[in-house]
């Protein structure tokens, strides 16, 4: 594979840089160089803290110009995005990051005595066990066991395709073990190279189990049920020893909500990367706006004055048009003149919002998707975690079906997802929001507005609406979890559709190109070696 035995000896030369920058107590024995072929003075804590850096790194121009429109989440003027261009961006990210965890394997390993970096040792597979979890929600069958240790010779560059089944299986024993292990005794620190969680071991826990929730729900009418539904039934009936985020802590978001928080991560930095900005302001989509379908859920009339608004996370996610007026583009893209709505000057910087009178559509928020030193990049919410466990009291998966639990986890759902993104807004201290555009601070009669809203409230007895109205909150609260929206669409079937608007169906993206050249026989034992359009046909392994 050619980003196995090409790019590799690059990213393997960066990991030292960060690896030899300092050196916490504990690792000065890793520190001595370390006998292997391309590597010579690499530390698990600079491995460690690279995966932890790269937890998010993907491509959001795909996000915004292909997966919010295809999930029906969001209306964009120029509707066919040239998908090809930007599907190898997560593949590339990702052996990447599987070599550097191999290699901060051998080193803990090859230590005196490896059991005292434990800690970081199962914090490291907490991370790559989400990365792969990932690359099976979008590719399907992926090299694997073999893939990532191109550095041990020539006989590697070509790693075999394994079936997402044992794929799964793997890695949740993986994930398992390591929410065990993390925090044990006797371990040595890692200090500030730990910029992820901050070595707050319960916090991995409740990020590991959360995984765990997540893809059991995934895999609960697979094969793999048995398997899915015990992991359902050890977290929820043993809270103390599998914790979960549930304390809708509003003072560290980022301990509750994981993903990567940019002036948690890398402090004070204005180069972390910009990187939904650098997404809208794309030709070919960056006139995204506030679609029909959307607008529809949030609001409970077609007033245009904001008037019918019940969801308060309108007035954080988007801004009315330039007249001021909240008017959602159609989301089949019927109505395409419609203005831009965040024009670009020579600098690559856009203009204030209402600077082009011909925008007529409500848009993103101009001050969200510009907040790159503090805009979170979550890859599991709070938010996602009730909404999983509304789902399974309600339908009884793993567990007794529960009503009553599935509506008190709904309602608390619905209340962490709009904490976390007011308080998001109202603690950012970045010049790029005035005072006079935070909305906010939020109120409980505020969120009980929301929540007692017909629209949104559960109906006693009605199993099957109730368990839409669940699909369809998470479904929003995942907004710019574009991924994981799309897994949401492709797993439920139930997400809310405009019925005049048919996208393409992709159940999966297409292998890359450099996949044809480098591992061709592999490729072609698995099928993959055939038309892109047939490719995003094939579903992956839990979809029904």
């Amino acid at each position: 594979m050619k980003i196995q035995h090409k790019v590799i000896h690059t990213i393997l030369g960066l990991s030292l840089i960060v690896g030899v920058a300092s050196c916490k107590k504990g690792f000065e024995e890793l520190n001595k160089p370390y006998k292997d072929a391309t590597v010579s003075t690499a530390t698990p804590a600079g491995f460690f803290n690279n995966l932890a850096k790269r937890a998010t790194e993907e491509d959001y121009t795909i996000y915004a110009g292909l997966f919010m429109p295809i999930t029906n989440q969001q209306g964009v003027q120029n509707k066919n995005l040239p998908y090809i261009n930007y599907i190898t961006t997560f593949w590339r990210n990702y052996y990447q990051d599987l070599a550097d965890y191999k290699q901060l394997l051998k080193l803990v390993s090859a230590a005196p005595n490896p059991g005292i970096y434990n800690d970081v040792k199962y914090m490291a597979t907490i991370l790559m066990s989400q990365k792969t979890l990932s690359m099976l929600d979008r590719y399907g069958d992926i090299p694997y066991s073999q893939a990532a240790i191109a550095t041990e010779g020539s006989a590697n560059y070509q790693p075999k395709y394994d079936k997402e089944e044992s794929v799964y299986n793997s890695v949740l024993d993986d994930l398992k073990a390591a929410v065990e292990g993390v925090g044990g005794p006797n371990q040595s620190s890692i200090g500030t190279y730990e910029s992820f969680l901050t070595n707050d071991f319960v916090a991995w826990k409740k990020f590991g189990n959360a995984l765990r929730l997540r893809y059991a729900v995934r895999l609960s009418k697979t094969n793999l049920q048995t398997k899915a539904k015990g992991i359902i039934a050890e977290i929820l009936g043993n809270p103390s020893t599998y914790p979960l985020p549930n304390d809708q802590d509003l003072t560290a978001l980022y301990k509750s909500n994981f993903g990567s928080f940019p002036l948690v991560s890398i402090p004070n930095s204005p180069d972390y990367g910009d990187r939904y900005w650098y997404a809208f302001r794309e030709l070919s989509v960056s006139n995204i706006r506030m679609s029909s379908n959307v607008f529809a859920k949030m609001s409970s009339t077609n007033a245009d004055d904001g008037s019918g608004f019940f969801d308060p996370r309108y007035k954080v996610w988007f801004m009315p048009n330039n007249a001021g007026k909240w008017v959602p583009q159609p989301q089949n893209g019927s109505v395409q003149d419609g203005g831009t709505p965040y024009p670009n000057e020579s600098t690559n910087s856009p203009k204030a919002p209402g600077t082009d009178p011909g925008n007529k559509f409500a848009v993103f928020n101009y001050y969200l998707v510009r907040d790159f030193q503090s805009f979170p990049y979550v890859i599991i919410s709070e938010a996602d975690v009730h909404f999983l466990k509304a789902e399974i009291y309600n339908q009884g998966i793993g567990v007794g079906a529960d009503q009553a639990l599935a509506e008190t986890e709904y309602n608390a759902g619905m209340k962490a997802s709009v904490n976390f993104w007011y308080t998001t807004v109202n603690s950012n201290t970045t010049a790029i929001w005035p005072t006079a555009a935070k909305p906010g601070p939020i109120t409980q009669a505020q969120i009980d507005v929301f929540t007692s809203n017909p629209a949104v409230k559960f109906t006693a007895g009605d199993v099957a609406g109730n368990y839409r109205k669940i699909i369809t909150q998470s479904w929003l609260a995942s907004m710019f979890n574009a991924v994981e929206t799309w897994c949401t669409v492709r797993r439920t079937g139930v997400t809310p559709k405009d019925a005049t608007y048919t996208p393409v169906t992709y159940n999966r993206l297409p292998y890359p190109d450099d996949e044809k050249t480098n591992n061709l026989s592999n490729l072609n034992a698995i099928g993959g070696n055939v038309d892109a359009n047939v490719q995003i046909a094939k579903k992956v392994y839990w979809m029904p």
